[in-house]
């Protein structure tokens, strides 16, 4: 019908907001909360999907309750993906990490009468009354097409593959907020949205020269004649490097001060090996919305496996030596979607450069933390890993991308 498109456009702008971040897990308030701040609470809105709250057994997602707590006190608008379908609300400008769900970029054409039955809804929700029609989520279509009409990926850490973040769901981005060079380099060979540089905006604080440190120390109890090491294992079964190092690296736990800080999911997802870190006793971070800029500040060395973290500490400037775990536990199997993730990651290419070692040789991993050669060595190498993979500005970040989504 020849009046729905204009009525749709005209409709937008009544709405007042330019963009919804639709979000699928509470964690990722770590990721956008500086840039929130950065653009103020009156250009956007938070979608949260059917999934937000709870995962597919029911049990409450970590994290939830800070998160709510911060978006009230920020004063945050929240609405849930089922209001935005059920009101047809449909943003400009849609910002979330990955495609979420659904499998193609096709959407069933809706019939106008479907679409002044949402407007319906609309009334209703603003006049605090129940909607009277209610739609499903299209399970097929992805799901941030059923919110907005452009859609903008902001990366999901530096750390790039084939097996998943340049998969072919990246297709139905139009605009691509990068870290560095290198991702930004990686998607401009795959895809045709624009990309932008904006480094790395969860991590602002870090270079803003204002971290009061004294409470984490006192929460994990460090002592000042102790270098601290911070082990972050990753989320990924075999490729985490907890099942082999777990028992070996407790004969360093007296001379160093020793921080675990496991993937937040891996509480969910891989309780046997929060189980064997409990075992041994292990100093263990289970904040699951933890401001990272604090424990990466007080660390003089990252112990690292696979993942995003190393790229991390390479923005930060901070010290990384791998844990050796087998690179190719499982790729026979096509159901390997950790294979497939690990194998063709560009962490496998900081192995070549940064120190790794094995279960095996923890006495070779004692003489590299207690060397200053090495500290010296290894931040020159970090130095240039920076160049190559962010040539990017340290700090700024959520101006830098506040600033640019402004200016779509």
């Amino acid at each position: 019908m020849w009046i729905i498109k204009p009525l749709k456009a005209f409709l937008r702008l009544l709405q007042g907001k330019k963009f919804a971040f639709l979000l699928h897990d509470p964690l990722m308030l770590v990721h956008y909360s500086d840039v929130w701040q950065a653009m103020g609470s009156s250009t956007f809105t938070i979608v949260l999907t059917e999934s937000f709250c709870s995962d597919v057994n029911g049990i409450k997602k970590m994290g939830l309750s800070d998160f709510s707590n911060h978006v009230r006190k920020e004063g945050y608008e929240v609405r849930t993906i089922t209001e935005i379908i059920n009101c047809g609300i449909e943003f400009e400008y849609v910002v979330t990490n990955h495609a979420i769900s659904g499998s193609t970029k096709d959407a069933k054409p809706e019939p106008a009468g479907i679409y002044f039955r949402k407007l319906a809804n609309r009334g209703m929700l603003l006049m605090g009354k129940d909607m009277a029609w209610i739609y499903d989520v299209d399970i097929h279509t992805y799901l941030p097409l059923q919110v907005g009409n452009k859609q903008i990926r902001y990366m999901y850490g530096a750390d790039v593959s084939d097996g998943w973040s340049l998969q072919s769901w990246n297709n139905i981005y139009d605009v691509f907020l990068c870290h560095g060079v290198n991702d930004k380099r990686e998607i401009i060979k795959r895809f045709k949205g624009k990309t932008f540089i904006m480094g790395y905006p969860r991590y602002d604080r870090f270079f803003s020269g204002d971290m009061d440190l004294r409470n984490i120390r006192r929460e994990f109890d460090l002592s000042d004649s102790k270098k601290t090491v911070l082990w972050m294992p990753t989320l990924g079964g075999d490729y985490s490097s907890i099942p082999l190092f777990a028992e070996p690296l407790t004969t360093l736990r007296k001379k160093y001060n020793f921080i675990v800080r496991p993937h937040p999911l891996s509480f969910v997802q891989e309780k046997d090996f929060i189980s064997l870190l409990e075992k041994f006793n292990f100093n263990i971070d289970r904040n699951a919305l933890r401001d990272m800029n604090e424990l990466f500040a007080v660390a003089d060395a990252v112990l690292t496996d696979n993942g995003g973290t190393p790229f991390s500490a390479i923005f930060l400037g901070r010290n990384v030596i791998f844990l050796a775990v087998p690179d190719d536990l499982g790729a026979a199997s096509a159901a390997s979607a950790a294979s497939s993730y690990i194998v063709c990651s560009s962490v496998m290419e900081l192995k070549k450069y940064l120190p790794v070692v094995t279960h095996q040789e923890i006495p070779l991993l004692e003489s590299m933390l207690d060397s200053d050669k090495f500290y010296e060595e290894n931040s020159k190498c970090i130095e240039a890993l920076f160049k190559i993979y962010f040539d990017s500005p340290r700090g700024g970040g959520a101006k830098r991308a506040a600033d640019i989504l402004k200016n779509l």
